[in-house]
């Protein structure tokens, strides 16, 4: 099976350390993200970095000039990746999103923090207080039923629908291509 991989720092072989993706609502931990199709990914593969830089207009007393705090915009790269057909548990539906499906069952061990009194979820916007420990409890309950990862079929990601797989281990990955996301663009 061929899947996608976007990530913002280039690397030769799959190394959890090396790793770095742009993902939104406290799921990275859960583990490894990969899209059906190359578009896709290239959301995971940008995003910013933190610099600091002397500045060329703000200055102390003394004349030196002040070290200050920037965002660059980063683009990343995007894998094409060969996988054995692991065991997923599938997230798929005909009338309910597919994604809303996945974030309510990873609901069940988190705790959130929000003005709103009863039944937070998620789609609330509030602050995830256990993110590493909620997303470990989701991942080891379905590795205890056997499965590999799992697969939100028909997922919209930004204005975009494709199959989104989320695998705990990156062994037995193998890139097939690595591809700059500028290069994408052309």
């Amino acid at each position: 099976m061929i899947v996608y991989f976007g990530a913002l720092k280039k690397f030769e072989n799959f190394n959890k350390e090396k790793m770095v993706q742009n993902i939104k609502n406290d799921i990275d931990t859960i583990g490894f993200w990969f899209t059906s199709d190359i578009n896709s990914a290239k959301s995971y593969a940008m995003g910013s970095d933190t610099i600091f830089e002397k500045s060329n207009t703000e200055f102390w007393e003394d004349g030196e000039p002040k070290v200050v705090q920037m965002e660059r915009p980063v683009n990343g790269f995007v894998y094409k990746v060969y996988i054995d057909e692991p065991h997923l548990k599938i997230y798929e539906s005909n009338t309910v999103d597919t994604y809303d499906l996945f974030m309510k069952e990873r609901d069940k061990y988190c705790d959130y923090f929000s003005a709103k009194k009863r039944n937070i979820s998620w789609k609330d916007m509030a602050i995830l207080l256990n993110k590493d420990e909620a997303n470990a409890n989701f991942r080891n309950n379905l590795i205890s039923h056997g499965y590999e990862g799992f697969l939100i079929v028909n997922c919209k990601l930004q204005n975009v629908v494709t199959d989104l797989y989320c695998l705990f281990s990156v062994d037995n990955l193998h890139i097939a291509d690595i591809i700059p996301v500028e290069d994408l663009d052309n």
